[in-house]
């Protein structure tokens, strides 16, 4: 019995370690909780070490956002660094806790910086630790998937990571009125406890295939061109997701005048769903393939973009709810395709790969949104997001459904 992913064909294997992907979604869920914690604080953090606050700074939002930007920069390399040592050694666990306990130390210092350059210089240096901990994890999360249960298992992880975004923002929002180091300091205390607990508890994820040099592991990309399906998915999903977390909060203010805390809601709706609903996205995978779910579930996650700002207030509940669905839809079977088109000794450096494309379009997105509203106005901003998504479904449909002239066996069951 096999189990087709678009143009891939898997066998039926249902072996699963529960135990240790339960412990890799705890692990992901702490990871994005204490990249989240503190984006609530973002502009007093940084104001404090601007002169007069930044208030006379020609670029002061530029200089607030680099806070972030910093640490994302560091994906660049570092991506795909970490993911080809870990491809070259075979081993994961070693980098994954270099990477949390790198982490840590660096969000235990960064609220003692008074410098806004040596800021920036170590929330890069922390960016190349937290890159580790997101491409290890995720890497593992492949590791252990059996081939005909690994959009399922994806989905999972994916639901963890989801709602840790979710929960750290607002977490990180109610300790920061305390003291703007406590956001920090709390995300030292998790990433301490949490990589405790994997070193004790979590196994390597069975004998890898040791690419044994970068070059070998770095040869992914010649050797599986069709590498760039999934990091194109992953680089819109985050790209749209810059819409939301930018412009989307702007537009629904002056189309339906939403406070703050109205508007977060139609987000709580859209992420929960979005969350919850990952794993129904990954079976359905499994079920019917790659291709399917993230065709359909891009297309219809683009319709419901192009109805925002134009449906009421009250049907905005449920465009939100249907598109957090369809998100949810097409995500998991993304990174499935990531294991299933890498081989095992460089699946490491294909996530990498992965996560920067991701990365890449959560930074361009709240730019590029921010540009068409200013051009065309808020109501553009979601035309222009859902177009992409219809445009992007439209474009990969025949690559993905094509089943003749293409190898259909995942790489780790060729022989």
């Amino acid at each position: 019995m096999t189990l087709s992913g678009g143009d891939i064909a898997v066998p039926a294997q249902t072996r699963l370690n529960v135990r240790q992907l339960v412990l890799l979604v705890i692990a992901m869920f702490v990871a994005m909780m204490v990249l989240t914690l503190p984006v609530a604080q973002l502009d007093r953090f940084v104001s404090r070490l601007l002169p007069d606050g930044g208030a006379d700074l020609a670029l002061e939002n530029t200089a607030k956002g680099f806070f972030q930007t910093a640490h994302f920069l560091a994906y660049i390399p570092f991506a795909f660094i970490w993911g080809a040592l870990s491809d070259r050694s075979g081993k994961r666990k070693p980098i994954l806790l270099i990477g949390m306990s790198g982490q840590a130390v660096m969000y235990f210092l960064i609220p003692f910086i008074d410098n806004i350059w040596l800021l920036y210089a170590v929330r890069f240096i922390e960016g190349t630790f937290g890159i580790a901990v997101v491409s290890m994890l995720m890497t593992m999360a492949l590791d252990i998937a059996p081939p005909a249960r690994r959009g399922m298992t994806l989905g999972i992880f994916t639901m963890g990571m989801l709602l840790g975004n979710a929960a750290g923002t607002p977490l990180g929002g109610s300790l920061s009125k305390l003291d703007l180091a406590y956001p920090f300091w709390l995300g030292t205390v998790l990433l301490a406890v949490i990589s405790t607990i994997i070193f004790f508890l979590v196994k390597e994820p069975g004998a890898q295939t040791r690419a044994y040099s970068f070059r070998r592991a770095l040869a992914a990309f010649r050797e599986q061109p069709r590498l760039i399906i999934p990091y194109a998915f992953s680089f819109l999903d985050r790209l749209t997701v810059g819409f939301f977390i930018s412009t989307f909060l702007l537009l629904v203010k002056e189309v339906y005048s939403l406070d703050a805390a109205q508007a977060g809601a139609y987000l709580g709706i859209f992420l929960g769903c979005f969350a919850l609903f990952s794993p129904l996205g990954g079976i359905l995978s499994d079920r019917l393939g790659r291709a399917k779910p993230m065709l359909l579930g891009t297309a219809i996650y683009g319709v419901t973009l192009l109805l925002i700002g134009r449906v009421a207030p009250e049907m905005l509940y449920a465009v939100m709810a249907i598109g957090g669905l369809s998100g949810a839809i097409l995500y998991p079977p993304s990174i499935a395709l990531v294991g299933d088109y890498a081989s095992p000794g460089q699946r490491g450096v294909a996530m990498g790969g992965f996560n920067l494309a991701g990365s890449t379009g959560f930074a361009i997105g709240p730019i590029l949104f921010g540009l068409i509203a200013d051009a065309y106005g808020l109501l553009a901003t979601p035309l222009v997001a859902g177009a992409l998504c219809l445009l992007a479904a439209a474009v990969a449909a025949p690559i993905l459904l094509r089943k003749e002239g293409v190898d259909t066996v995942s790489p780790e069951l060729q022989t």
